[in-house]
């Protein structure tokens, strides 16, 4: 997923992802890792979720850590600049 955040909620809104991105790897057995990147041109986040299949990732999007994240969310985005990606991991080197 990559989010253009406003600039005025940005220390908020790395609060509120980072709640999010810790519950998964520490309570979902298919959550393999979460990674928020910043980009340095244009104040994006990229955020990178690895699941052990889709069916995981699946279970992680009704879970009480996503739900609040999804509801907090919505103050700190950028309307319509959401892009979600969906794939499978083929290589790994962490």
């Amino acid at each position: 997923m990559s989010v253009r955040i406003k600039p005025d909620v940005r220390e908020d809104c790395l609060a509120a992802i980072t709640a999010n991105g810790e519950a998964p790897v520490r309570d979902e057995l298919g959550c393999i890792r979460f990674e928020l990147c910043d980009d340095r041109e244009d104040e994006s986040l990229f955020l990178q979720e690895v699941y052990a299949d889709a069916e995981a990732a699946e279970a992680h999007r009704s879970t009480p850590h996503f739900l609040a994240w999804r509801q907090a969310a919505d103050p700190y985005v950028e309307p319509g600049s959401q892009v979600n990606h969906s794939a499978d991991l083929l290589v790994s080197a962490c």
